[in-house]
């Protein structure tokens, strides 16, 4: 009777790497989809939105490298602009004094992907030995997309956590991404209070969504925006996402022509953007996104650490093989006032 080989050897090894980056490759939409958000920042595949708009991916930028995630913000228009006399007059060379450098600080994501020996032993079998590592590798995954997504939507930032959505959203704090937005009144959401009003006074609050929730959507929404210039996409927890879609009049359920009768919407959309749920967002939260560009939120990941394995490494004092997932990123915000949120809403 043959014997199954139950040593870690380098054939094992380099099987198991392939393995594990087969199912990598295959799979990382796959778990960035349980949350729509965070597929929007760290996701490839394009997946689409209402109105077939992709956006799976697209407030995702890679950072070849530096110790913090510096960027230029914008507070104003350049003072140089002016209207000539005369074809002679002198050009204003004044500085520009409006941008100013904002930074994030690096946040680390790290799991392990573990193998003991026993493991080895009782999955003995090719069919059996790849169906376990498949499916420890997508568990691995799935944890760590799913502490990032968290993240993403905590209402305020945790301990060693990526700046949140609601943190990077805000007006009148002493601090965001290393600015006072006390000091800057162009480097603060707008909510929905009247444009021009102080960072101090800036409202996010909503309310009753039958009462005043379309009417507070619209402000928030045109409040984020400058002529063209617009939110991608609109996200909210799955209870609001409801009192969204029950709002909707039926005639509203038509669009082209009717070939089944359905009681809902396969997507639904706001001034044109996409309306997605997510379950990792804060009750009663609603977020205006604009997302990538100089102008949008984006997910900067270190080169190197987009979701990558490292080498299979031996852990010491046990008969275990380690190999290590991480992700390396800032969660930045290039134009505080091109999004927007609310929050507080109820029935």
């Amino acid at each position: 009777m043959s014997v199954v080989d139950t040593t870690f050897s380098r054939t094992n090894l380099r099987e198991w790497a392939f393995t594990t980056d087969h199912v990598l490759a295959e799979n990382r939409d796959h778990v960035f989809s349980h949350s729509p958000t965070l597929s929007i920042f760290a996701g490839q595949t394009l997946v689409s939105g209402a109105g077939g708009v992709p956006l799976s991916g697209a407030g995702k930028s890679m950072a070849g490298g530096g110790h913090r995630v510096v960027m230029r913000v914008r507070l104003g228009e350049h003072a140089g602009a002016k209207r000539g006399a005369s074809a002679y007059d002198t050009h204003n060379v004044a500085p520009d004094d409006n941008t100013q450098l904002a930074e994030a600080v690096w946040r680390f994501y790290t799991h392990g992907l573990t193998i003991a020996q026993h493991e080895l032993r009782i999955n003995s079998g090719i069919e059996a030995w790849a169906s376990f590592l498949e499916d420890q590798t997508q568990s691995v995954m799935l944890a760590l997309a799913d502490i990032l997504a968290t993240d993403l939507h905590a209402t305020t930032s945790t301990t060693n956590g990526i700046t949140s959505l609601d943190d990077l959203i805000d007006a009148g704090q002493a601090s965001v991404q290393g600015l006072a937005q006390t000091s800057y009144a162009n480097y603060n959401a707008r909510g929905v209070s009247a444009r021009g009003t102080a960072a101090a006074s800036v409202s996010f609050a909503t309310g009753s969504f039958a009462a005043q929730g379309l009417a507070d959507w619209r402000t928030a929404f045109n409040n984020a925006s400058e002529g063209l210039v617009q939110p991608d996409v609109v996200v909210t927890d799955y209870a609001t996402f409801e009192r969204y879609e029950g709002a909707l009049q039926p005639q509203e359920r038509f669009a082209g022509t009717a070939t089944s009768a359905d009681g809902s919407f396969i997507t639904l959309g706001f001034k044109g953007k996409p309306v997605l749920a997510d379950p990792k967002t804060a009750s009663g939260r609603v977020y205006f996104l604009k997302v990538g560009g100089n102008d949008g939120i984006s997910l900067k990941i270190l080169e190197g650490t987009d979701f990558a394995f490292g080498e299979w490494k031996p852990s010491s004092n046990q008969n275990v093989m380690v190999r290590p997932l991480e992700v390396t990123c800032a969660l930045i915000n290039g134009n505080l006032r091109r999004s927007n949120k609310l929050t507080g809403t109820t029935d």
